[in-house]
């Protein structure tokens, strides 16, 4: 298994820039397994002479939304000192009855500031495949669109000059948890995961998972995988597609409106699909349509394109 993950890793590089890299690590089987793997792979690296990995800072994110949240993370922190890392802990005040994504916010700003401090330009964070395959159920349940099928994506940008990178998305959780006991690694086990009541992936792991899988032929885990990456693949072509069009209006609806909704995302605009509708009309029609007050779609030589001014846009 760590063999695996430190394929992972090394796919990710070249490492060459000698910047710093964060492991962000909650003190949990995940994170933990991601620490090891990248000693792993970093004395790999040493023996056989490839690539040598960059300095590293494992940083753990104390939410602040329980009264002893700051003694799970001194716990956390313990087990990456105990393995030699730099540990540094990082400070986000939530309200103690903050959701799923209020806590991922926060954890993705205190991420930010600890890479600008340290000068880091990729962070590393140890989503795993049933992870992805969660989510994906998770987006189909709330109605998503074809591009939420997709998943966690293996990288993205998450400031500019910030990547995140996501090496464990091809190993399954119940490996990584043998591997650890293999080892005799330990970690923290946060027992709020096993409410299903505390958060919507909880409840997608403890129920709702096992009977799908009970309902089902074979492992509804692997099959929403399949979905995924089937999703992967055709937001690749779409995207190919997109590039190699010489006419806008010449495109298919869908493609159209997918090539605005891109549009919208890059300038953080809301997307719907009455705006996009409503947006692809105007185009046609016109050439241009208005977002906001200072900012335009508009077509070029039959692209696409975004334009700002000072002047309020056409509606």
């Amino acid at each position: 298994m760590l063999d695996l993950a430190a394929d992972r890793i090394r796919s990710f590089g070249p490492w060459t820039d000698c910047s710093p890299v964060l492991l962000a690590c909650s003190g949990g089987a995940d994170s933990t397994f991601l620490a090891l793997a990248w000693l792993h792979t970093a004395r790999e690296s040493a023996v056989s002479e490839q690539e040598k990995l960059p300095d590293t800072v494992v940083v753990v994110v104390d939410h602040g939304h329980r009264p002893d949240s700051n003694q799970d993370a001194e716990a956390a922190a313990q087990i990456y000192r105990d393995l030699d890392f730099e540990v540094q802990i990082e400070h986000a005040h939530v309200d103690p009855d903050a959701n799923e994504a209020e806590l991922r916010s926060a954890r993705y700003t205190a991420l930010l500031e600890s890479a600008e401090r340290h000068g880091a330009k990729r962070i590393l964070l140890a989503h795993h495949a049933d992870d992805n395959a969660e989510t994906v159920l998770m987006r189909i349940l709330r109605g998503t669109g074809l591009p939420g099928l997709a998943g966690i994506p293996a990288r993205r940008m998450l400031a500019p000059g910030v990547e995140i990178m996501r090496p464990l998305l091809g190993l399954r959780g119940g490996d990584v948890r043998k591997a650890l006991k293999a080892l005799n690694q330990p970690w923290v086990e946060d027992l709020s995961n096993a409410d299903p009541s505390v958060a919507t992936r909880n409840l997608l792991r403890q129920e709702i998972i096992p009977a799908l899988a009970a309902a089902s032929t074979g492992d509804p885990i692997t099959a929403l995988l399949r979905l995924s990456a089937e999703a992967v693949e055709w937001e690749e072509a779409k995207a190919e597609l997109l590039l190699n069009s010489a006419d806008f209006c010449r495109l298919p609806t869908y493609l159209r409106r997918q090539a605005i909704r891109d549009q919208l995302r890059k300038i953080g605009a809301t997307v719907s699909p009455t705006r996009l509708r409503n947006l692809d009309q105007a185009l046609l029609s016109r050439g241009c349509a208005g977002v906001d007050q200072h900012c335009q779609l508009q077509l070029q030589a039959g692209q696409l394109t975004t334009a700002h001014s000072e002047t309020p846009a056409q509606s």
